[in-house]
C-alpha cells in the first residue's frame, strides 16, 4: 500500500472519529462501542475479565466515565449488596465509601496483572464481617484464607475452622460462640438460666463435666439426690427433697426454720451440724433443756443443778454472766480467770467455799504452813509468784546468787514463829558439805553464792603445799581423791605411786631427784646422796648402765667392780674379785699394780 493510501485512510478515520464525537455530543450513540473505541483500548484485560475484552460496553459506557462504577457493581452483585447494607469490607471501610472501583482495581494492565491491590500488613480486618478478637489476632492469614479461595469466602463461624477441635463432637451443634469466646477458648459464658436448671451458688463454680458426664447434655435429672446421693449424710432417711433444708450456696448451709419446732437455734446452736443432735432419725423427739443434751459436758457434775441458763448462754458456753462481785468474795486478780469448779467443788446449795487463802490453797502452800495462814502478807492475787517480802530488809539476810532462786521452804524447814533459819553456810548445807566439816564452816572463804562448784576462790599458796609447775594445772580432785580435802598428802608418792618407775624402792622422796615443773628432768647428786660417788668413766654412764632392769630399783647395789663387770673380766677370776687392786675408774686399761 502506497503512502498516499495510508494517509487517506487515516484522514477518513479521523473524520469518522470527529463525527463520532459530534454524535456523542448530540446523544445519538447507543451503549454499544464502536470499532473506533476498541481501537483506542489502553491494553489487555486481566485473566479475570479476559472474556469481556471483545465487548467494551460490558464494563464501559461510551464517553461516560462516571457510569463505569455502576457497570462494575452490575456484575459484582455481592459487593454491591455489601455497599448498600454497609456490610463486609466494601460496606464498612471508609476508604471505599464514595470511591470509584478503578481507584483500587485497575484494569488493562495485561493478562497476569493483579487488579486487587491488597497489602496484608496494613489491611484492617476490623472493617470486615469478622473482626479479629482474642486469640484470632495471633493467627496467620493463611490459616483461615487458604490458597485459591477468595478472601471473602473464608468461614466466619467457629465450626468452619474448629470442627476438628470440638470436644463435644458436634453434640452441642455448631453455635460455639454461645458458650465460648475468642479471647479464651476455655472461658465459657453459657447462660445456663436459659435451660431448665439455672446454676446458682456452688453450682456456678463447677466444671461442666462434673454434671455432664460423657458429654451427655440433654435430659439430665435436676433433683439434688440424682447427683448428691453419695453425699447425703442422712442416708436417704429424710427423702430426696434436699432443697427443703439445703440450698445451692453451700451443702452445709440449711434453710430449715428450726424455730418452728419449738427449739430455735440460738448462739452456738445455730452453728452446729444437724447430726450433732439428730444422731438417728431427724423426726425422733429430742430434749429441749440444756441438761438433756449436755449432761456429760457439765463440769459441775450436777452440783449446781440443771438450770444452766442462770449462768451460761447459748451464745458462748464459757461466757458466764454470773456476777461474783455480788457475793462476799469478789473475783480479783487470778481468781477472775479461774474456772468455777476450781473453788466450787461441792454443790453450791449445801456448801460455800472458804474465803481464806489456805482454805483453798493449803495443798498449794509451798511453805507447808510454816509461814502461817496470812498468805497476803507476802503474796498478791494478781500473781501468786509475785512476792512483796524483802528478804534483805525484813529478814536481815540478802538472797544473792542461787539463794535468790531458792524456794522459801528450802531454808524455812520449821515455822518461822518457832525458829529462824541459820545464816551460816554450814547451818543449811551441812549435809551437802563434801568436806564433812573438816574445813570448818567458813564455806564462803572458797565458794561463792552464784555457783557453788564453779566459783572457787581458794588460794592453795596459803597451805603447806603451794601449787607449782604442772600441779597448778591439775584439778582439785586429781590430788584430793575424796571430798575431805585434808586427807591429801604432800609427798609425791601419795599421788604418783602408780607412775613411780622405781616401784617405791628409792623411797617416797621423789623431790630429791625430780621437780614439779618437768618430771623427766632430775638432779640426783651421787656423791652426796649415796655412798658411791661416781668417778672416772662412771660419771658419764647413764643410770641404767648399773641400775639395770633386774636391779634398776635397787638402792643398795654392790660397789664392787666384779658385780657389774664380771663379763668384762679377761682374767676369768684368776686374780680374784678385787679388780680395784690393779684397775681404776679412769679406764679399764689403767693398771696400778704397785698401789
Amino acid at each position: 500500500m502506497s503512502l498516499r493510501s495510508i494517509f487517506t485512510r487515516a484522514l477518513a478515520a479521523l473524520a469518522a472519529f470527529a463525527c463520532l464525537l459530534l454524535a456523542a455530543d448530540l446523544g445519538l450513540l447507543s451503549e454499544a462501542q464502536s470499532p473506533i473505541e476498541r481501537l483506542v483500548s489502553p491494553g489487555k484485560l486481566s485473566n479475570a475479565h479476559a472474556k469481556f475484552e471483545a465487548e467494551c460496553s460490558t464494563c464501559h459506557v461510551s464517553f461516560n466515565k462516571g457510569a463505569q462504577t455502576a457497570k462494575c457493581l452490575d456484575c459484582h452483585k455481592e459487593t454491591a449488596a455489601d455497599i448498600r447494607s454497609k456490610q463486609g469490607f466494601h460496606g464498612r471501610s471508609p476508604a471505599v465509601a464514595g470511591a470509584d472501583c478503578k481507584a483500587c482495581h485497575t484494569e488493562h494492565q495485561g493478562r497476569g496483572a493483579d487488579i486487587v491491590k491488597f497489602d496484608r500488613k496494613t489491611f484492617n480486618h476490623a472493617f470486615t464481617d469478622f473482626p479479629l478478637l482474642g486469640g484470632h489476632q495471633k493467627v496467620q492469614c493463611a490459616e483461615c484464607h487458604r490458597e485459591g479461595m477468595k478472601f471473602a469466602a473464608a468461614a466466619t463461624d467457629c465450626i468452619g475452622c474448629h470442627e476438628a477441635d470440638d470436644p463435644h463432637f458436634g453434640r452441642l451443634g455448631t453455635a460455639c460462640a454461645s458458650c465460648h469466646t475468642p479471647a479464651s477458648w476455655q472461658t465459657i459464658s453459657f447462660d445456663h438460666s436459659t435451660t431448665k436448671f439455672a446454676l446458682i451458688g456452688a453450682h456456678e463454680r463447677q466444671e461442666c463435666a462434673s454434671c455432664h458426664v460423657d458429654q451427655t447434655w440433654k435430659n439430665l435429672a435436676t433433683d439434688c439426690a440424682s447427683c448428691h446421693a453419695k453425699d447425703d449424710v442422712h442416708k436417704g432417711a429424710l427423702g430426696k427433697d434436699c432443697a427443703s433444708c439445703h440450698n445451692a450456696h453451700g451443702w452445709k448451709v440449711s434453710d430449715f426454720d428450726h424455730g418452728k419446732t419449738g427449739f430455735p437455734l440460738l448462739g452456738k446452736h445455730g452453728q452446729t451440724d444437724c447430726q450433732s443432735c439428730h444422731k438417728g432419725s431427724v423426726t425422733a423427739p429430742l430434749p429441749k433443756t440444756c441438761n438433756g443434751c449436755h449432761a456429760r459436758d457439765d463440769v459441775h457434775k450436777g452440783a449446781n443443778g440443771t438450770a444452766c441458763l442462770d449462768c451460761h448462754t447459748a451464745a458462748s458456753w464459757t461466757a458466764i454472766r454470773f456476777d461474783h462481785s455480788k457475793t462476799r468474795f469478789p473475783l480479783q486478780g487470778r481468781h477472775a480467770s479461774a474456772k468455777c469448779e476450781t473453788c466450787h467443788v461441792k454443790p453450791i446449795a449445801t456448801w460455800k467455799p472458804p474465803r481464806g487463802c489456805l482454805g483453798c490453797h493449803e495443798s498449794d502452800d509451798t511453805h507447808k504452813g510454816l509461814l502461817g495462814p496470812d498468805c497476803q502478807d507476802c503474796h498478791v492475787e494478781t500473781s501468786w509468784a509475785r512476792v512483796r517480802f524483802d528478804h534483805a530488809r525484813d529478814a536481815k539476810f540478802a538472797l544473792r546468787g542461787k539463794h535468790g532462786s531458792a524456794t522459801c521452804a528450802a531454808c524455812h524447814l520449821v515455822s518461822i514463829t518457832a525458829k529462824s533459819p541459820p545464816v551460816s553456810c554450814i547451818g543449811c548445807h551441812k549435809k551437802e558439805d563434801p568436806h564433812k566439816g573438816q574445813l570448818g564452816d567458813g564455806c564462803g572463804r572458797c565458794h561463792g553464792e552464784t555457783s557453788w562448784k564453779e566459783q572457787i576462790r581458794f588460794d592453795h599458796g596459803l597451805t603447806d603445799f603451794p601449787l607449782l609447775g604442772e600441779h597448778a594445772k591439775a584439778g582439785c580432785e586429781d590430788c584430793h581423791l575424796t571430798p575431805a580435802f585434808l586427807d591429801a598428802r604432800a609427798n609425791c608418792s601419795s599421788c604418783h605411786a602408780k607412775e613411780d618407775k622405781h616401784r617405791g624402792r628409792l623411797g617416797p622422796d621423789c623431790a630429791d631427784c625430780h621437780n614439779p615443773t618437768d618430771w623427766r628432768r632430775w638432779s640426783f647428786d651421787h656423791a652426796t646422796q649415796s655412798s658411791y660417788p661416781l668417778t672416772g668413766q662412771h660419771k658419764d654412764q647413764p643410770c641404767e648402765s648399773c641400775h639395770r632392769e633386774r636391779v634398776r630399783n635397787e638402792i643398795n647395789l654392790s660397789t664392787r667392780c666384779i658385780s657389774c663387770h664380771v663379763a668384762d673380766d679377761k682374767h676369768q677370776g684368776a686374780f680374784g674379785s678385787n679388780c680395784e687392786r690393779c684397775h681404776t675408774t679412769e679406764g679399764f686399761w689403767a693398771v696400778s699394780v704397785g698401789r
